[in-house]
């Protein structure tokens, strides 16, 4: 199921984002640092006013497990703005990336955003493929050749 991220998931997105293999840390925060406590807690903690920040997650009994998660951070005009999102190793090409951009991408309209975009590293193919089948265009950063820039009107 797919549910807004809230204050109270601190420790299910730390274990989240620790069982992601290093190579699906570095894909998603372009380096291979680690997330301290202060980044942690914004990512559970935010204006909600200027992002959005939905999970895609399963129930082990009575545990949440976070097996995705999708974010928006709006423009400061809040017509457009840019997304990231990552699923756990284990969760992936099972269709949870879809379900999750796509109902993203239907709250973002819903909120009057108009234009997202996003970047990923260019050898990302499963994002860039993912963002293609969503209505995204990819497209090579001009400044960047490690970098494809991704873009959709809503």
């Amino acid at each position: 199921y797919i549910r807004p991220v809230g204050a109270d998931d601190i420790a299910r997105e730390v274990r989240f984002i620790a069982s992601m293999s290093a190579q699906t840390r570095y894909e998603r925060l372009f380096s291979h640092r680690l997330i301290g406590p202060a980044e942690l807690r914004q990512l559970v903690r935010f204006d909600v006013r200027r992002e959005i920040a939905l999970m895609a997650a399963v129930r082990d009994g009575n545990e949440e497990q976070i097996v995705g998660v999708a974010r928006l951070k709006k423009s400061a005009d809040g017509l457009q703005c840019e997304f990231a999102m990552v699923v756990g190793d284990a969760w992936h090409r099972q269709g949870i990336g879809e379900r999750l951009l796509a109902r993203l991408l239907a709250v973002a309209s819903l909120a009057g955003i108009r234009q997202v975009t996003g970047v990923t590293m260019a050898t990302n193919v499963s994002m860039k493929a993912l963002a293609r089948k969503v209505g995204f265009s990819v497209q090579p950063d001009p400044q960047d050749a490690t970098l494809s820039l991704l873009t959709i009107t809503l």
